[in-house]
């Protein structure tokens, strides 16, 4: 797996379905490791957007090999690793939090087809960057309030938001556009996603991710 060395810059590298690895100066952040082999990292932070499988999969891997990390999910998240005890943080809608270099702003947004799943998507900023995580939602509700650099989307339909909704989404959010990364896709075609919205928004950027590849962002 290719890993940039890091700089003053951050480096989001995609592990496949709604994983990202976040890293920026002396500090990586976990975000929704979909299996065992996306959580085989070293770091300080992992934060899970709800408790299906595909997005905790490779949290007990990480969280066992970084025995001081910290996990941060929502109450329903935290129920399954109640036997960390202090090591669990424990967000909600509204909620801000920061760790070392990182900060969060939290918003819950409805999952797709599974009622009851507390689904928590979160802006996460570092420095002067900053990269929006909308889990697996399947509305938005003006989700991100504030202008970011990147936007990680889902576009499967069902589960999460159909690619339709997910270019509707943006096509409300304020110019600059965020650059827009597809995500857990599932049978859909996300190099097909970045052509409808290059077409509906030719100043928009999107990249298709490549499973253990930076993006280049």
């Amino acid at each position: 797996m290719k890993v940039r060395p890091l700089t003053d810059t951050p480096t989001i590298t995609f592990l496949g379905q709604s994983g990202f690895l976040l890293e920026y100066n002396d500090s990586k952040l976990l975000i929704d490791p979909t299996n065992k082999q996306s959580g085989e990292f070293d770091g300080d932070l992992i934060f899970c957007t709800h408790n299906h499988s595909d997005h905790i999969g490779g949290a007990e891997v990480f969280l066992e090999r970084n025995p001081t990390a910290l996990f941060v999910c929502n109450a329903q998240t935290a129920q399954k690793f109640a036997h960390l005890g202090e090591r669990v943080k424990i967000v909600d809608d509204g909620n801000s939090f920061t760790h070392g270099p990182w900060n969060f702003k939290f918003t819950t947004l409805r999952h797709g087809m599974f009622k009851g799943v507390h689904n928590l998507a979160a802006v996460i900023s570092a420095g002067d960057f900053s990269f929006a995580h909308c889990g697996d939602a399947v509305e938005f509700s003006n989700f991100p309030q504030q202008q970011v650099d990147v936007l990680a989307i889902p576009i499967s339909g069902g589960f999460t938001a159909s690619p339709g909704k997910a270019l509707k989404m943006i096509s409300s959010l304020d110019n600059p556009k965020p650059v827009i990364v597809p995500m857990h896709w599932l049978l859909r075609k996300p190099s097909g996603f970045c052509k409808k919205l290059h077409k509906q928004i030719p100043d928009a950027k999107c990249i298709v991710p490549v499973v253990g590849e930076p993006l280049d962002w």
